[in-house]
C-alpha cells in the first residue's frame, strides 16, 4: 500500500468516526472514561487531603488539584454537549445540568471571587467532589453489560477493589491516633471490616480516631450488603433506568428468581437494612446508662449507631476493649438482648425478612377484615415460602440447642456463674447467637471450657443464613445435609422436607459446599500452624474457624500472628465472606464447554 492510498484510507476512517450517531456515541464513551478516570483522581485528590498527606508538598498537591478540574470542567462541556443531543432522559439531562453546576462553582471558588468566598471551603469542596464521583461510580455500575467477566468474578473483585480502598484509608494519618498502621495491619483490618467479621489485631475503640472508626462502619456497611448493591442502588436513583443487559448481569449477582424484580429488590434491601439500623441505633440508645459517658450525649449516639451497624451486618467490631463483657455493658442485659435480636435479623437474609414480613402483612390484613369488616377469614397459602420455613426452623433449633448447650457447659464458669436466674439464661442465649457470625462477646473467651468451645465450632461453621450479611456454609446448607444424611439412612430415594421434595442439585450443592469448606479450613490451620508453631493447635483451629465463618470472636491470638498468618487469615475470611461455592463458580463457570450427551450410569462402592 503506498503513501497516498494509506492517507486516503485514514482520512475515510476518521471521517466516518467522527460523522453519524454511531460515531457520536463512541466518542462519548471515550469522555465518559475520561469524566470517571478524573472523578477517581479528584475522589483521591480529596482523600488526601482529609488523610492529612500533602502537608510537606501542600504546592504540588495544590496545583495538582486545581489542574484536575480544569480537567475535568472541560471534559464535562464535552459530555453536556453531547449528552444534549442523545439522552431522552429527563433524569439524565437534570443529572449532567447538576455536575456542571457544581464543578462550575468548584473552579470558580478557585479563583477565590468575592460572591463566591463562602463556597470556597474546604468542606464545601470535598462534599462536591465526593458527591460527584459517588454519582459516576454508581451510574458506571449500570453499564456492567459491556464487561464479560462471570458476574461471581465480579462480585469477588468488587470486595477486592473495597479492601484494597479500605486499607489505604486506614492507613491516612488521620485515621489511627498514633498516626502509623503497617500495611498487612490496614490490609487484615479493611478485610475483617468489609467481611464483617471483627478480628482485629488493634482496639478499635482506642487505636482509631474517630475518622478511622467511621471508615470501618463505611467499610461494614458497604461489605455487609456488597458493594455491588449500594453502587446499583445509587445508580438507579440518578440515572432511573437501566439497560436489560444490565438487569441479566444484577440477576446472577443478586441471585433473584425473577428479572423484573432484580432492581426493586436492590432499592428494598438498602432501605430495609438502613430502617432496621436506626431503629436498632434509637433503642440501644436508650438502653445505655447516661453516667458512662459522662453526660455527652454525642458519644452515646455514636456509640448506639456503631454497636448497631455492627451488630445487623454481623461484624462483631465494637468500641470497648473488653466488648460486651467490659464493666458497664457486662450486667446490661437488655443492650445485649437488642444486640441479639439486630444480628438474628441481619443473619436471616433479607429474602426471608422480606418473605416474613409479607407473611405478617397478609395475616394482620386477614384479621382485621374478619375482626372489623366482618369477613369471613380466607387462608392463603404458602404466603411463608419453602426457603423461609427451613432458614425459620433452623434457626429456631440451632439458638434453643446452643442456649441450653451454654447454659449447662459453663454454669460454673467465672463469665456466666456471676450473673443470676434469668441473667445466666440471657448471657447462655447471647452466646449462642453471637458464633452465628456475629462476633461480640459477653464473657471472656479465654475462660470458656472445652465443651462450650467445641460448640462454638459447631455454630460459626454453620454461620447465617443465604443472602444475609453474614458467613459460614449457612443454615439452609446444613439442614439439607442433615435432612439428606437422615433420608438417606433410612433407605429414601429423595429429600422431603415439609411436604415438599428438595432438589438434588440443592442436596448435591450443599455437600460441595461442606467438601469446599472444610478443604479451606484444614489448609488455613495448617498454613497457619506452620508460621506460628508456638501458638496451640486448639487455638490456631478456634481463629481459622472464627475467619472462615466470619464471626470475630477470638482466644487472644489475633495480634501475635506472623506478617504470612495475617495473610492467610485474612484470606480466609474473604473466602468465608464471599463463599466457597462462589469461588467455584467464579473461576471454573463457562471454562469447559458444555457437553451434550452422558455415559452410562454406575454404582461407586462407598462402604
Amino acid at each position: 500500500m503506498d503513501d497516498f492510498t494509506k492517507r486516503h484510507y485514514l482520512k475515510v476512517n476518521l471521517r466516518n468516526f467522527f460523522s453519524g450517531k454511531k460515531s457520536i456515541l463512541r466518542f462519548q464513551r471515550i469522555i465518559d472514561n475520561l469524566v470517571f478516570g478524573f472523578a477517581v483522581a479528584g475522589f483521591l485528590a480529596v482523600f488526601a487531603d482529609v488523610g492529612e498527606l500533602h502537608s510537606n508538598q501542600y504546592q504540588i498537591f495544590d496545583r495538582a488539584y486545581r489542574a484536575t478540574l480544569v480537567i475535568f470542567f472541560i471534559l464535562f462541556c464535552f459530555r453536556f454537549y453531547l449528552n444534549l443531543f442523545l439522552l431522552k432522559r429527563k433524569r439524565e439531562k437534570w443529572l449532567t445540568i447538576v455536575e456542571l453546576a457544581f464543578l462550575t462553582i468548584l473552579l470558580l471558588s478557585q479563583c477565590n471571587t468575592s460572591f463566591l468566598e463562602t463556597l470556597a471551603t474546604t468542606e464545601f469542596l470535598q462534599l462536591a467532589i465526593f458527591i460527584i464521583f459517588v454519582v459516576e461510580i454508581s451510574t458506571r455500575s449500570l453499564q456492567l453489560e459491556h464487561i464479560k467477566v462471570n458476574p461471581a468474578l465480579m462480585f469477588i473483585f468488587s470486595f477486592l477493589v473495597l479492601i484494597i480502598i479500605g486499607a489505604f484509608a486506614l492507613m491516612l494519618p488521620v485515621s489511627t491516633v498514633s498516626g502509623e498502621f503497617k500495611f498487612i495491619d490496614a490490609i487484615f483490618t479493611s478485610t475483617s471490616a468489609v467481611c464483617v467479621t471483627g478480628l482485629g489485631v488493634v482496639d478499635t475503640g482506642t487505636y482509631f480516631t474517630r475518622f478511622g472508626q467511621n471508615v470501618i462502619l463505611v467499610l461494614i456497611s458497604l461489605g455487609g450488603l456488597g458493594v455491588m448493591t449500594f453502587t446499583s442502588f445509587f445508580g438507579l436513583f440518578f440515572k432511573g433506568e437501566t439497560s436489560f443487559k444490565n438487569q441479566l448481569f444484577y440477576k446472577d449477582v443478586m441471585g433473584e428468581d425473577k428479572l423484573k424484580n432484580v432492581f426493586s429488590t436492590i432499592i428494598k434491601i438498602v432501605t430495609f437494612a438502613l430502617g432496621v439500623e436506626v431503629v436498632g441505633a434509637a433503642i440501644l440508645y436508650m438502653g445505655l446508662d447516661t453516667n458512662d459517658f459522662a453526660g455527652n450525649v454525642g458519644e452515646r449516639i455514636y456509640f448506639a449507631v456503631f454497636h448497631s451497624i455492627s451488630a445487623f451486618n454481623n461484624a462483631g467490631f465494637q468500641l470497648k476493649s473488653e466488648g460486651l463483657y467490659d464493666i458497664s455493658l457486662r450486667d446490661n442485659h437488655f443492650f445485649q438482648t437488642v444486640i441479639a435480636l439486630l444480628i438474628i435479623f441481619g443473619g436471616l437474609g433479607f429474602y426471608i425478612s422480606f418473605n416474613i414480613v409479607d407473611y405478617g402483612r397478609q395475616r394482620i390484613k386477614a384479621r382485621f377484615r374478619q375482626l372489623v369488616l366482618g369477613e369471613q377469614y380466607n387462608h392463603v397459602p404458602w404466603v411463608l415460602n419453602f426457603n423461609s420455613r427451613i432458614v425459620l426452623r433452623t434457626t429456631a433449633i440451632l439458638l434453643a440447642v446452643g442456649t441450653v448447650a451454654f447454659y449447662i457447659t459453663e454454669y460454673h464458669t467465672v463469665s456466666i456463674e456471676e450473673h443470676g436466674g434469668i441473667g445466666k439464661w440471657l448471657v447462655a442465649f447471647f452466646m449462642s447467637v453471637t458464633p452465628r457470625t456475629a462476633g461480640f462477646n459477653n464473657i471472656d473467651m479465654a475462660n470458656l471450657t472445652r465443651e462450650g468451645m467445641m460448640v462454638t465450632l459447631l455454630l460459626m461453621w454453620i454461620g447465617a443464613s443465604p443472602g444475609s450479611t453474614g458467613g459460614g456454609v449457612k443454615t439452609t446448607t446444613f439442614a439439607v445435609a442433615t435432612l439428606g444424611i437422615f433420608n438417606i439412612a433410612r433407605g429414601r430415594g429423595h429429600v422431603e422436607f415439609a411436604k415438599r421434595e428438595i432438589a438434588n442439585e440443592s442436596l448435591l450443592r450443599a455437600f460441595i459446599v461442606i467438601s469446599l469448606s472444610l478443604i479451606a479450613l484444614g489448609l488455613s490451620t495448617l498454613a497457619v500452624g506452620y508460621f506460628n508453631p508456638e501458638i496451640s493447635l486448639d487455638k490456631i483451629v478456634f481463629e481459622c474457624f472464627s475467619a472462615f465463618g466470619t464471626v470475630g470472636l477470638s482466644l487472644g491470638i489475633t495480634a501475635q500472628l506472623t506478617t504470612a498468618s495475617k495473610a492467610i487469615i485474612s484470606v480466609t475470611m474473604l473466602v468465608g465472606r464471599v463463599g466457597t461455592y462462589t469461588l467455584l463458580l467464579g473461576f471454573l463457570k463457562k471454562v469447559v464447554d458444555a457437553k451434550h450427551y452422558r455415559y452410562p450410569v454406575e454404582n461407586v462402592i462407598i462402604t
